[in-house]
């Protein structure tokens, strides 16, 4: 979009009239902090994005998915269970989440089609240009929501910026999947203090997209509206600041998800520490099976894919070396793999960059919180 701001005047037809009033990155305070992503560290100045807490973690991408499923031709069960259970912070996730695909409507018949990987890829470059401040409020009949506006070239160029090429006709596509498809999260959560609740939710990866303009495809306007869970997420903070450039250059989607998933874990990486995973519960997460009872040659393969991520991790500098330690069972054959990372003198200096970004982001958030509480003293 060619403006910096949007206003009522450039919103797409679709919405336009749903909404009363538009409020800028700078005008909203929870945006502000959103978007207060200057990064401390010399060289990735340009290439801090937020990834929401928990959320980004779950395996809500169906890999390696790319093809449309003729309604006719699909499963009886279309819908895609997966486990969450992870702990962050102190804090135990539990439980499960379902996928359900987007309808693709066809000009002789209809498509059903799971967000996979190309749309992680989309997402992760429509959360790097809201992160840039190409992000409002907007209210009217839906209540109050946090929407992206951008055009189909500027999502390109992110993802040209990290080595990706994807046609105008796939993103745009791709952005109508993360609109059709639906998340179901059911899950209990376990503080530090043992205290539990729990959580249940529906939504659609976007809760709306819709796009305008007739200066061709490149240059269409696009307004996306994010869901209800990434919303609460910039409304509570859960969210940190990550390398954009770093995690997204990989071609292999485990490197660029493992990269991912070390920025929000491995939160005090330092020389002489290290992290430690087991490889079957690790891909359950990432979302290439769905359960540790595998066959031998599965786990093979999975051990294969590591090792080429583990080799993509080294050559970035993001690792400075790995082990690997066989488990084994009662009767000594091999049935998982225990991995130890040593992180490399650059990933550890991101990682304090980082976190000093986010105790930066933590206390102003204080700061607001004390001024609107004497505001309404003083009304009050």
């Amino acid at each position: 979009m060619a403006t910096k701001y949007i206003s009522l005047s450039n919103l797409p037809d679709t919405i336009k009239n749903e909404i009363k009033t538009i409020q800028n990155a700078n005008q909203v305070e929870q945006l502000s902090l959103f978007i207060d992503n200057q990064s401390t560290l010399s060289g990735f100045e340009n290439s801090i994005s937020n990834t929401f807490n928990a959320y980004d973690l779950w395996s809500r991408f169906i890999r390696n998915q790319r093809k449309l499923v003729k309604i006719s031709e699909a499963p009886n069960r279309v819908v895609v269970s997966r486990s969450i259970s992870d702990k962050l912070e102190g804090v135990m996730y539990e439980g499960k989440l379902e996928i359900a695909p987007a309808l693709i409507v066809g000009k002789d018949e209809d498509y059903f089609a799971w967000p996979s990987d190309r749309e992680e890829k989309v997402e992760r470059a429509l959360i790097r240009l809201a992160s840039q401040g190409k992000i409002a409020k907007i209210s009217g009949k839906m209540g109050d929501r946090y929407a992206v506006y951008f055009s189909i070239k500027e999502i390109a160029n992110e993802l040209k910026s990290v080595n990706q090429t994807l046609s105008f006709a796939e993103i745009k596509q791709a952005l109508q999947i993360l609109k059709g498809s639906e998340l179901n999260f059911k899950y209990q959560v376990t503080n530090q203090a043992g205290e539990q609740h729990y959580s249940e939710s529906k939504m659609n990866y976007l809760s709306s997209i819709h796009f305008s303009g007739q200066q061709g495809k490149s240059t269409v306007k696009c307004l996306a509206v994010l869901n209800e869970f990434m919303s609460q997420q910039i409304e509570s903070i859960g969210y940190r600041g990550y390398y954009f450039n770093r995690a997204q250059s990989f071609k292999r989607t485990l490197s660029r998800w493992l990269t991912l998933r070390l920025y929000h874990m491995f939160r005090y990486a330092s020389v002489g520490k290290t992290h430690h995973f087991l490889l079957r519960k690790t891909m359950i997460k990432f979302g290439s099976i769905d359960s540790e009872d595998i066959k031998k040659s599965r786990l093979t393969a999975i051990r294969r894919d590591m090792a080429n991520t583990m080799k993509d991790l080294i050559e970035a500098d993001i690792l400075d070396s790995y082990e690997i330690d066989n488990i084994k069972d009662d009767e000594g054959n091999i049935v998982d793999y225990k991995y130890e990372l040593c992180p490399s003198d650059s990933f550890c200096a991101e990682i304090l960059s980082l976190n000093k970004h986010n105790k930066k982001i933590t206390e102003k958030a204080k700061v607001l919180d004390e001024q609107e509480l004497q505001a309404n003293f003083i009304e009050s």
